[in-house]
């Protein structure tokens, strides 16, 4: 599945001219660095370099350590600040996309889809925003929303694995099994390794009633995602089946 937490490129090239650098960090790739390896001393490098004049690139990158310790309602609130002072359309609406990715996280697809809606009225034809806004249209069980934006993602990029299987989800919760069948299929022929399509199409399977086929698939599935949350929930789906 796409990360919940880093989905958003953002066009950083505007937040990279600070004059005054904290003495331990020198450009904000040092900051994501010290962030991948040891968040906590990310944390403060990037507080300590914001308090020495590293502007913007020193704020989000303490969003994004933010982020790693788990703290995405913070994470967020800091990256939407950036995005209101910052005047590049397209880094606003990556910045808006990535807020609502850290809401998606937080767990309130409410506050995310705003998020999500804000960066698509700068970019409308986000794929980030656009598969964000999907996502927390699925998790407030608005299917129909999540298609049509699903619907809209797939005609810029055709053959995109997760959306088509995230679209195969949403088919099968309106009770479109034929749908959600054929969505899942074209998934796995996009990307025969996704642990997420072989689940769909077993889902689809078994709701049509083919359990072999399901039971199949789900084993396909816990292959793919070994002890991950796909494979876990397809090995219980499995189990379950009479």
């Amino acid at each position: 599945m796409r990360s919940i937490c880093f989905a958003a490129t953002v066009n950083l090239a505007v937040f990279m001219g600070s004059a005054a650098l904290a003495q331990s960090v020198t450009t904000y790739e040092d900051c994501i660095g010290l962030l991948q390896a040891t968040p906590t001393s990310a944390l403060t490098v990037a507080d300590n370099w914001f308090a020495n004049g590293g502007g913007d690139a020193a704020r989000h990158c303490r969003a994004m350590a933010l982020a790693s310790l788990g703290s995405f309602s913070e994470a967020s609130l800091t990256v939407e600040e950036l995005a209101r002072t910052t005047t590049d359309p397209a880094t606003q609406s990556d910045l808006y996309a990535q807020a609502g990715d850290f809401q998606m996280a937080a767990g309130d697809p409410v506050a995310a889809r705003r998020f999500f809606e804000q960066a698509l009225a700068l970019e409308p034809q986000s794929f980030v925003a656009l598969d964000g806004r999907a996502r927390a249209a699925a998790a407030q069980r608005d299917f129909a929303g999540a298609i049509a934006d699903l619907n809209r993602l797939l005609w810029l990029v055709p053959n995109d694995a997760e959306a088509l299987s995230l679209r195969a989800a949403a088919r099968r919760q309106t009770n479109d099994v034929a749908g959600a069948l054929a969505d899942a299929q074209a998934a796995i022929a996009a990307d025969p390794f996704s642990a997420v399509a072989y689940f769909e199409r077993g889902a689809a399977r078994a709701v049509s009633g083919d359990r072999e086929g399901a039971r199949s698939d789900w084993a396909q599935a816990e292959q793919l995602d070994p002890g991950g949350e796909i494979g876990q929930l397809a090995l219980t789906n499995r189990q379950r089946l009479p």
